[in-house]
Formats: C-alpha cells, structure tokens, sequence
C-alpha cells in the first residue's frame, strides 16, 4: 500500500506542470440528503478540453422504507442507534467548449448513494391525544435489515469562473437532470411477526442545479 501510495504521489508530481487540477465543495446539499459534497477535478491532458472529476458526500439520514411503513398489519420504524447514512458518490465527465476548465461546458454527471438501516416492527401506529401526533407502539421485539442504493444518471450543462489572484479561485454553476433509480434491499429479518418488506426498485425524473466553490491547484503548462 506504501509503495502505491508513493508511486501515485511520484505520479501527481511528474504530471502537475501539465495538467490542471481543482478542489471544490458545494455547500448547499442538505435536501439532497448530504452535509456537503467535496470535488476533485482533474483536465485530460492531451483532450479537446475534457475533464473528469469526483465527488464525496457524507449523507445526513439514512433512507427509509419508502412511501409506507407499514405491511402485513404491522408498523416499521427506522432504528437510528443501528443505522448508517453513509456515503454518496459522484463522478462526471466534462466538455468544455471554449478553454479548458473555464466557461461553458456540457456532460455526463451520475450520483451513487448508498445507507443502510435497521427497521423495528411494532403493533400499533397511535395517536397522542394531547398533541394530534403520531406515535409506533407496542413492538414486537422483530427487526429487518434493509441496504439502499440510489443511483442517478444525467446530463448538465454549467459555467466554471475563475476570479480572484491569478485566477486561483473557482466559482461554478450547473444545472442538469436525468433519472433516479433506487434499489431498497432488505433481508428476512430476525423475530418478525409479519411478513416484512420485500426488495423493491422505483424509478423517478431527479434533477439538479447547485454552485460549487474551490481552488484551481494547478493551471497547467499553458497558463
């Protein structure tokens, strides 16, 4: 692992005064169920202006079982103390049509999310009187394993800016849309005593818009 880390690092090294590298961060990812996403990207060398990049989200919640809670005459509910959110996973190709990692571009942009959670069954779905709210009750001492995969797939189009001392600083707009398919897993289940949630995949138009912020690392030999 040393060695391919350091080969990796010679690498990087060797190809810096040719290429042009970004970081990013969008701040503003919360409803897509993330507390931020941070962006590598990385220009081609040798392409008509074609760069790829990635990025990295830790999710806020983990997803649930959907639309309804409830099967077979009795209630589910996400047991947040053994669940995880996890972690969302962005790459994209781009275009860009007038120079490179600046201005206008077009592409390919897909977002892998994946959680996992644990459901508890109870008997009752109830409401407080005092307030009009909801409440589960009565459990049942059962639970289901669920795994969640979103995967989204699009085009975009956006605007990267570079601004600030030798244009170092980035600003960039995209907007785009595409298909969400998302693929909930679950197991059989420990102590059940109904039938649970079967596996289940739904599809649904997902479109995207945000503004990323960051710092271009290096400009490349032409600049």
């Amino acid at each position: 692992m040393k060695k391919l880390f350091l080969s990796f690092c010679i690498t990087l090294a060797a190809t810096a005064s040719y290429a042009q590298l970004a970081i990013k961060v969008t701040p503003l990812t919360l409803l897509r169920n993330m507390k931020f996403t941070g962006h590598i990207e990385y220009l081609i060398p040798g392409t008509p202006n074609v760069s790829v990049a990635i990025g990295v989200s830790p999710n806020l919640f983990p997803k649930s079982s959907g639309l309804e809670d409830q099967a077979g005459g009795l209630y589910y509910d996400i047991d947040f103390d053994n669940s995880k959110a996890g972690i969302s996973i962005d790459p994209e190709v781009r275009y860009y049509f007038n120079k490179p990692m600046e201005g206008m571009y077009g592409g390919f942009y897909s977002s892998q999310r994946f959680s996992s959670a644990t459901l508890n069954e109870y008997q009752d779905y109830l409401m407080d009187p005092a307030d009009s709210s909801y409440y589960y009750a009565n459990p049942t001492g059962g639970t289901q394993g669920l795994r969640t995969h979103v995967g989204v797939y699009g085009l975009q189009l956006g605007y990267q800016k570079w601004l600030g001392p030798d244009d170092r600083i980035i600003f960039d707009f995209y907007v785009g849309g595409g298909t969400a398919i998302t693929t909930r897993t679950y197991d059989m289940g420990e102590n059940l005593g109904g039938p649970g949630f079967e596996t289940e995949i739904t599809q649904r138009i997902a479109l995207r818009g945000n503004v990323s912020i960051g710092v271009l690392l290096f400009k490349g030999h032409d600049e």
